[in-house]
C-alpha cells in the first residue's frame, strides 16, 4: 500500500515546520517583549507626568489662593487702617473731607430719584431738631394732613424721605433725613453715608445748642460749589416762651392764671425783652461757634412752625410768633429761581 510509505515523510515534514517554527518564535519573541517593556515604560512616564503635571496645577492654584487671601487680608487691614485714622483725626479736630466717586454720585442720584428739572432740598440736623416739622410747616401742611411728615418728640425719621411740595407749579422736593449724630449714623460719616452732597441745597436746621454734627455738615458743604446751605434756627416760640415763664415765675400763657392789669403789662413788657434777647443770643451763638470751627459768617434765619405754616398758607405775618419766617421762605425761593435758570446739574 501506499499509505504506509508516505508516513514517515509526513512525519519528517511536521517535524520540520515545527523545527521551522520554534526558530521563528525564538526570533520573534524578543522583539515583542522589548515593545512591550517599552509601552509599559511610556504608560509609567506618561502617568508619572501626569502626576507631576496635576500636583504643579495644585501647588499653583494653592499659591494663588494665598496670594488672595493675603491681599483681602492686606486690604482689609488698610481699610481697617484708614477708618482708625479718621476717627482718630476727627476726635482731634481734624475732620475727613469728602470726595465722592462720580459711581457714587450717581448712584445716590438714582437712589433719592434726582430729576434735574427741580430743586432737591435735604433738611437735616440732630435728632429731635424738628425737621419734619420744619418740612410740614414750609409746604404749608398741617401735622395730621395725609401728605406730612411723621413728626414726634423722639426721632421719628429712620431713612431719606422724598416729600414732594404740593403747591401747584413748584419745582422744589424736600427731603427728610434721619438725625446726624445717633449711634445709627455718627456724624463723623453722616455726610457721605447720607450721600448729602448731591442736593442743590440742604437746610441745618439746630434747636437748643449748635452741635458738632451740625457744624460738620456746614463745613463740609464749603467743600462743594453746587450745594447752598442754610442755618435754620427752630421752635423759636417754645424757647421764648420758656425764657419768658422763667423770668416772670409763672406761666402767663396758661388759661387759669389771673393777671390784673399791670401784670399784664409786665408780661407784654418781659415778652418783647425776651424775643429780642432770645434773637441777639442766637445770632451771637452761632457766629462763636463758626469763629471756633474757621467757617464763614453765616446768617441764621430764626423760626417757629406756626409762624411758617401761616406764612405759607395766608402770605400773612403771626403778629407776635414771626421772626425770619418770611425772610427764610424768600431766600430760598431766590435761589430756587436762580438755580433753576444756572441748571441743577452738580
Amino acid at each position: 500500500m501506499v499509505i504506509p510509505l508516505m508516513v514517515p515523510v509526513v512525519a519528517s515534514a511536521v517535524s520540520a515546520v515545527v523545527s521551522a517554527g520554534s526558530a521563528t518564535f525564538a526570533a520573534i519573541w524578543p522583539m515583542h517583549f522589548a515593545r512591550a517593556r517599552r509601552l509599559e515604560a511610556e504608560e509609567t512616564a506618561r502617568k508619572m507626568k501626569n502626576d507631576l503635571m496635576e500636583i504643579l496645577i495644585r501647588v499653583m492654584l494653592q499659591n494663588h489662593l494665598d496670594e488672595l487671601q493675603q491681599s483681602a487680608a492686606e486690604d482689609s487691614r488698610r481699610v481697617e487702617e484708614a477708618r482708625l485714622a479718621a476717627e482718630k483725626k476727627w476726635f482731634e479736630g481734624v475732620r475727613p473731607e469728602c470726595h465722592p466717586s462720580e459711581e457714587d454720585i450717581n448712584r445716590m442720584k438714582a437712589t433719592y430719584h434726582y430729576n434735574p428739572g427741580f430743586i432737591h432740598i435735604a433738611v437735616v440736623g440732630s435728632a429731635g431738631a424738628g425737621k419734619s416739622s420744619f418740612i410740614n410747616a414750609v409746604r404749608g401742611l398741617s401735622t395730621n394732613h395725609t401728605m406730612a411728615a411723621p413728626a414726634g418728640i423722639i426721632e421719628t425719621t429712620r431713612t431719606v424721605t422724598r416729600y414732594p411740595d404740593p403747591r401747584p407749579n413748584s419745582r422744589t422736593i424736600w427731603y427728610d433725613v434721619p438725625g446726624s449724630g445717633t449711634l445709627e449714623v455718627p456724624d463723623w460719616k453722616y455726610f457721605n453715608d447720607m450721600g448729602l452732597y448731591i442736593f442743590d441745597c440742604i437746610i441745618v436746621v439746630i434747636d437748643n445748642r449748635f452741635l458738632d454734627s451740625d457744624l460738620a455738615i456746614l463745613r463740609t458743604c464749603e467743600q462743594f460749589k453746587n450745594i447752598e446751605a442754610f442755618l435754620v434756627r427752630s421752635k423759636s416760640d417754645q424757647h421764648i416762651k420758656n425764657m419768658v415763664s422763667q423770668k416772670m415765675g409763672f406761666d402767663p400763657w396758661d388759661p387759669d392764671s389771673d393777671m390784673d392789669d399791670t401784670t399784664r403789662s409786665l408780661f407784654r413788657l418781659t415778652r418783647s425783652q425776651e424775643h429780642q434777647r432770645f434773637i441777639d443770643e442766637t445770632h451771637q451763638n452761632v457766629q462763636i461757634n463758626l469763629e471756633k470751627e474757621n467757617l464763614p459768617p453765616k446768617n441764621v434765619y430764626i423760626v417757629c412752625n406756626d409762624a411758617m405754616h401761616q406764612t405759607v398758607c395766608t402770605g400773612k405775618i403771626h403778629p407776635t410768633k414771626t421772626i425770619d419766617e418770611a425772610k427764610l421762605l424768600d431766600d430760598v425761593k431766590e435761589f430756587t429761581l436762580k438755580r433753576l435758570q444756572l441748571g441743577c446739574s452738580t
